[in-house]
């Protein structure tokens, strides 16, 4: 959202029409990139309240093969792979160059166009959530490699998407980005995709050391009586 204000001044959003003729338009909405990581967020935190209901309904026997199997194991892969490490680096890359120089990431004016309590919302709160979802439910973790291949991959086609839209319409849609040069502009971006491996691999450290084993157990892990 606040890529999407950013880059068109005081309206909440602006289209991009693409195409010469007036029989055929192609509109994209600039704010895309920036929309998808709370999509990301929704749908997870979605799949745990599906879940959470449906253990509720159904016998302890049927959750353990099927949909509900399924759903259980689509949950973790969302979490492992992006809800957790991308939530993070939100959370600290956002604070921390808000706190450097807001206008790089929230410009001042969007004070005037989104509330606090929703920016916080996007770039607070994730953190914690994905904290406390970790602390009250295990979450399995397949291979490393796999993992970290996963990111990779939602981290190029998510890069892939700002870069069209510069190409395409000549903007970023982080402020940030048009400060840089391009040496700059790239080292940034090459640090940001290689700080997602690292909290992948923290992800899966805290919750092995929350719960017993990655298989999941009944609860946080106890300290052992001397």
């Amino acid at each position: 959202m606040n890529g999407t204000c950013t880059v068109v001044g005081k309206k909440r959003q602006r289209m991009l029409e693409i195409g010469s003729t007036s029989s055929s338009a192609f509109y994209i909405p600039f704010d895309l990139p920036v929309a998808s990581r709370h999509v990301l967020q929704t749908v997870f935190f979605g799949l745990v309240v599906l879940i959470d209901i449906i253990h509720l309904i159904l016998p302890s026997k049927s959750l353990k093969c099927g949909v509900p199997l399924l759903l259980v194991k689509l949950r973790d892969t969302i979490f492992t792979i992006l809800a957790f490490p991308i939530g993070t680096f939100v959370f600290l890359s956002f604070w921390s160059i808000y706190h450097y120089d807001r206008e790089m990431v929230y410009p001042k004016f969007l004070d005037d166009i989104i509330p606090s309590w929703l920016n916080h919302a996007l770039h607070t709160i994730i953190l914690p959530l994905a904290l406390l979802q970790m602390y009250i439910q295990p979450h399995r973790y397949g291979s490393k490699m796999r993992g970290i291949l996963g990111l990779a991959f939602f981290s190029a086609v998510y890069l892939g998407w700002v870069l069209w839209v510069h190409h395409a319409a000549g903007i970023w849609v982080y402020p940030i980005m048009e400060r840089l040069s391009p040496v700059g502009l790239v080292i940034f971006l090459g640090v940001a995709c290689i700080t997602l491996a690292p909290l992948y691999l923290l992800g899966e450290k805290l919750n092995h050391k929350i719960w017993r084993s990655t298989a999941g157990s009944a609860g946080p892990q106890k300290k052992k009586k001397k």
